[in-house]
């Protein structure tokens, strides 16, 4: 069966844990939190699509009052910044990425997994807004594991009618990808934080193989905030792998990608290799 890599949470109940634990003054704090939309997600759903994309969206939702503040407080954590940066730098290296085209073949951009591909959206939006020449070169392409998710970006590309297909598909699985089908870029956020260096390595050589030449692969790594680390472990048993920069360009390296840089966004790290 499928593995949902970011569904890290093993307790049935956290209050149960908590109280086994003998940590029962942390009760308070758990059911304060559960009052913030963010932390209602991460505690509920562990890391899930739309505990990624309220951080991008960076828009406080809780209820009453004061999950409104918490959710507005939680969301200017530093942790919450870096990972909001990644989705502002893959709409950037898209534009990048339209820039340098000289050709005049579709471009088709994938995302993997595609989560509720905010940053396709809206650049497909402004690219059309702005009757951009390229608009209508460029196939947008996302696989998801989750059937759900799949049918919800679906059902919302119906309305927009931008050049987009949403399939379900494990990422590790190479007919996943299309046969026959190669892409000009990858984009994969958040997806390497919960997979060991094992398990990143091979999807990389996936990315890899899936790329056409001179393709990009954008993705990101994590380095630890301590507040957030904590309150992810004990309320919501949510588990991350942080890397270094050094860490991810040695993954890449592995995997054939010869041409890599970096850059940072304070935790955020983002990698951007080049298939030769």
């Amino acid at each position: 069966m499928p593995k949902f890599h970011n569904k890290t949470r093993q307790s049935s109940s956290i209050p149960r844990k908590l109280l086994k634990e003998g940590k029962f003054y942390l009760l308070p704090i758990y059911y304060l939190l559960l009052t913030s939309e963010l932390a209602r997600e991460g505690i509920k759903n562990s890391g899930s699509y739309r505990f990624a994309d309220h951080i991008y969206a960076n828009k406080p939702k809780g209820k009453f009052i004061i999950g409104y503040l918490l959710d507005s407080i939680l969301l200017k954590l530093k942790s919450s910044r870096s990972l909001r940066s990644r989705y502002i730098h893959a709409k950037e290296e898209i534009y990048n990425l339209i820039a340098a085209t000289s050709h005049k073949d579709p471009i088709d951009i994938l995302a993997v997994p595609s989560g509720l591909a905010r940053e396709f959206f809206e650049v497909a939006h402004e690219l059309k807004i702005a009757d951009h020449p390229f608009y209508k070169r460029i196939r947008w392409h996302g696989i998801d594991l989750d059937h759900e998710l799949v049918e919800m970006v679906a059902r919302k590309n119906d309305h927009h009618k931008h050049q987009m297909f949403f399939w379900q598909g494990d990422a590790f699985h190479e007919e996943t990808y299309r046969k026959n089908k190669k892409y000009d870029m990858i984009v994969s956020t958040g997806f390497v934080d919960f997979l060991n260096d094992q398990d990143t390595l091979r999807f990389y050589k996936i990315v890899h193989t899936n790329l056409k030449k001179g393709g990009i692969f954008f993705t990101s790594g994590m380095r630890p905030h301590k507040l957030s680390e904590y309150l992810m472990k004990t309320f919501a048993e949510l588990h991350t792998q942080y890397r270094s920069e050094e860490s991810l360009k040695k993954l890449a390296r592995q995997a054939n990608f010869d041409n890599v840089r970096t850059y940072q966004n304070e935790l955020q790290t983002i990698l951007i290799g080049v298939k030769e």
